[in-house]
């Protein structure tokens, strides 16, 4: 018995080597908000002269029902800000957080990378959404997966063999996250099904985007959205990217843009002007309106599905028409047109009780629906402090 210790150490050296994300699965376990303190990061340079976004006249004069200050507090909010005609009419934020905290918004990050395709598509770095990634990874070139194109990766139809499976230290979820080789796991991806003929959401499809998109621009994602995106947009803070290897590392783009609530927003509004920011135009309107139209393929259980563009959520809470970055644990970047309102929810968790974790979304149409009934069909003077 006495030599058990020694055997399971032996075992998990050698599990570890095989799989360097497996330890560190087990060691911090579910992802957080705050893992740019265990995973490398790099830096993604905001403009030297920043845009602050302008305060409304009623700026923080609004009361929140009850019902959503219950909601919020319930699930642990970090961060809550409601602009209304492109200014600040409401923001709060949790103690030990504020306007400069970066925090990870998980899946939202998915959104910024298919802003910066649609950049790319719009500077001739893509001449066309269609044409296969293989141009970019040649490894992809000598099989099935030769078929796969850029929309393919955008409306996450391209029929690869990647499941999430979240906790599972032997998982491929396991080995994205807390990996520290991103090309090898991407090529080692085999084709499934043929591309377009499925929506399913899964973690590999923006991920393999991203390394064909970076060999398109000849640059690193995080430079490259620095250059085109985050300082055009006036971003009041640099915003930190987790990569697989601290050099010459690969940014993980399926998650993990560590920024604040508030440089986020920026992202929908871009969109909610049609890719204009203050006359210029950062990405093509058709684009953005492709982007925000329903993919339109069966899911996994043959029904058609509504629910998503390219790489952006289309809830339409009550057919109000919203859109949203959206990442686990309830990081929201809610866009609502029709009414000017642009809603940003950064926390811990979007559920109240352990056993609601794994049910369908309800803090999401909670705050769409509170903030329009505080805010929506009224119009809100802006003014700069």
């Amino acid at each position: 018995m006495r030599h058990i210790p020694a055997i399971v150490a032996s075992l998990a050296l050698f599990i570890s080597s095989c799989n360097p994300a497996f330890f560190k699965t087990i060691a911090y376990n579910d992802p957080g908000i705050n893992d740019h303190k265990i995973l490398p990061t790099r830096a993604v340079p905001a403009s030297r002269n920043p845009w602050e976004l302008p305060q409304a006249l009623s700026y923080n004069t609004a009361r929140l029902p009850d019902s959503l200050l219950l909601s919020l507090h319930k699930s642990q909010t970090i961060a809550f800000i409601v602009l209304k005609n492109d200014s600040l009419v409401y923001e709060w934020y949790a103690p030990g957080y504020s306007d400069s905290s970066h925090t990870n918004p998980f899946s939202a990050t998915k959104s910024i990378v298919g802003v910066l395709t649609g950049i790319a598509l719009k500077e001739g770095k893509i001449k066309s959404l269609d044409k296969p990634i293989c141009n970019y990874l040649p490894e992809y070139a000598k099989d099935q997966r030769k078929e796969l194109t850029f929309r393919h990766l955008l409306m996450m139809s391209s029929g690869m063999n990647y499941y999430d499976h979240f906790l599972n230290p032997f998982g491929q979820l396991s080995r994205l996250y807390y990996g520290n080789n991103m090309p090898k796991l991407i090529n080692s991806l085999r084709y499934e099904k043929a591309p377009g003929t499925e929506w399913r959401y899964k973690n590999a499809d923006p991920e393999i985007l991203t390394l064909a998109l970076q060999k398109a621009v000849g640059k690193n994602m995080s430079e490259y959205a620095s250059e085109k995106l985050w300082q055009p947009l006036g971003a009041s803070r640099e915003a930190w990217w987790t990569v697989d290897r601290k050099k010459e590392g690969y940014e993980k783009s399926y998650c993990c843009f560590y920024s604040n609530a508030k440089d986020l927003a920026r992202v929908g509004m871009l969109f909610e002007h049609s890719g204009n920011w203050q006359g210029q135009q950062i990405v093509d309107s058709a684009y953005v309106k492709q982007s925000l139209t329903p993919v339109q393929l069966p899911d996994t259980k043959g029904k058609t599905f509504m629910g998503y563009g390219y790489l952006w959520w289309l809830r339409n809470v009550d057919n109000v028409g919203d859109y949203s970055m959206e990442g686990m644990r309830g990081q929201y970047i809610s866009v609502i047109p029709n009414e000017n309102l642009i809603i940003v929810r950064l926390g811990v968790k979007d559920w109240y009780k352990s056993k609601d974790r794994f049910k369908s979304i309800t803090l999401y149409p909670t705050i769409v629906r509170s903030v329009l009934g505080v805010w929506g069909n009224q119009h809100v003077q802006a003014t700069t402090h």
